[in-house]
């Protein structure tokens, strides 16, 4: 690999042994749902007909049962927008049906993940008004059984944020007034497709309060909001959020998740290259070492982007099934803008994409110096033609 300020790039499908691992995610009916039982832990199934299937729900949440219960049988129940077409074009399923439920949650919402065969339903439990429950809404999914094989996630690019912060915790510090230690934004085009770029922590941008900055300081003066906006001024590119974790966090979050699983494409220090499985302080080593690397900080940007792709591996190797549950190990540990919908039905997207079209870069700035003297890479035409590539949702070649 060029580890060079030059364009570091992959394509996502010679990563093979991360790809061993893989891989950092609904019209009216006659016959209304039947309820669960009200005794004990509650199992709703339906009684068949020619044109309902029995569907099997185990000891699901009761609400959560009648919810795919009316879903399977095509009746009148809560969905988001991006299950428009989903909804009208839906067929009954035949036969028996059993659904297993895993449950978690995001950003102070309750979400699921349904499935059954290669059916996958994504619900949230949406907040109502202040006096009644939340409810149980159907978001996202794919119904091979029912004759849905493109999955209803919405329509169009999307791009999330990573932000991991360098505050010192244990002195006090918080990780959403520190300077950004890495930047990534990783994108889906909503066809399969996608890519991750990450940002040289010294590029110069616009800031989102005025005056320009070295883009990692934006999480200084202007919060996380400030980091996004400051990320969109530089590239162009509309973020439909951000997701903030520091050191602790991080190493939380590999330690939750039984260590970082990937593909190192070089040394770094006690890292060897290849598959390796990393404990906490190796895997935080690894996203943050630069001064042994040639490339410096652009390498270093490139092993972030390496790490959310063995994030990404295991979640790929768990199954759609398991994604409520890898949100919820990340949720504790971050601090994050994104509702529940739109981080399920993002990350949702891992399980359908095409990885000949998911591409990782860092882009080529060049080195340069501020009006005050400061040593900065410069966000010039070469930087600007990588995220004008990104701007779909997927990296191209």
């Amino acid at each position: 690999m060029d580890s060079s300020p030059h364009l570091l790039r992959r394509r996502l499908m010679p990563l093979a042994g991360g790809l061993a691992y893989l891989s950092l995610v609904l019209a009216g009916c006659s016959a209304p749902a039947t309820a669960p039982q009200e005794s004990g832990t509650p199992s709703a199934t339906a009684s068949p007909t020619p044109e309902v299937p029995d569907v099997v729900t185990g000891d699901m949440p009761r609400e959560l049962a009648e919810l795919i219960v009316g879903w399977y049988q095509r009746a009148d129940v809560p969905t988001g927008g991006r299950l428009d077409s989903a909804v009208s074009s839906r067929t009954t399923s035949s036969g028996s049906l059993t659904v297993e439920a895993e449950l978690g949650t995001w950003n102070g919402e309750e979400i699921a993940v349904l499935t059954s065969g290669d059916d996958v339903s994504l619900a949230v439990a949406v907040e109502g008004d202040a006096e009644e429950p939340p409810v149980w809404t159907i978001v996202g999914g794919w119904w091979p059984s029912q004759g849905i094989d493109m999955p209803a996630l919405g329509e169009g690019a999307r791009h999330i944020l990573f932000v991991g912060a360098d505050a010192r915790e244990k002195e006090g510090e918080l990780i959403t007034s520190t300077r950004a230690d890495a930047l990534q934004v990783v994108g889906v085009d909503g066809m399969g497709g996608g890519g991750i770029v990450g940002i040289p922590r010294d590029l110069w941008v616009p800031l989102a309060g005025g005056g320009e900055a070295k883009i990692n300081a934006a999480l200084v003066f202007g919060g996380p909001e400030g980091q996004q906006q400051a990320v969109t001024n530089a590239s162009g590119i509309e973020l439909d959020g951000y997701v903030l974790t520091g050191f602790l966090g991080f190493q939380s979050i590999v330690e939750d998740s039984g260590g970082l699983s990937l593909d190192a494409p070089v040394r770094v220090k006690d890292v060897p290259a290849g598959d390796v499985v990393l404990n906490p302080v190796d895997a935080l080593m690894y996203v943050r070492e630069r001064k042994t690397l040639p490339g410096g900080d652009f390498d270093r940007s490139f092993h972030q982007g390496v790490a959310l792709l063995g994030f990404g591996a295991r979640a790929l190797l768990d199954g759609p099934g398991a994604l409520a549950r890898s949100l919820a190990v990340v949720d504790p540990h971050v601090h994050t803008n994104v509702s529940a919908e739109d981080m399920l039905t993002f990350a949702a997207w891992l399980y359908r994409a095409d990885l000949s079209k998911v591409g990782h870069a860092v882009p080529p700035a060049p080195f340069g110096t501020s009006s005050d003297g400061q040593s900065i890479l410069v966000n010039d035409d070469g930087v600007q033609a990588v995220f004008d590539d990104f701007a779909d949702g997927r990296l191209d070649d």
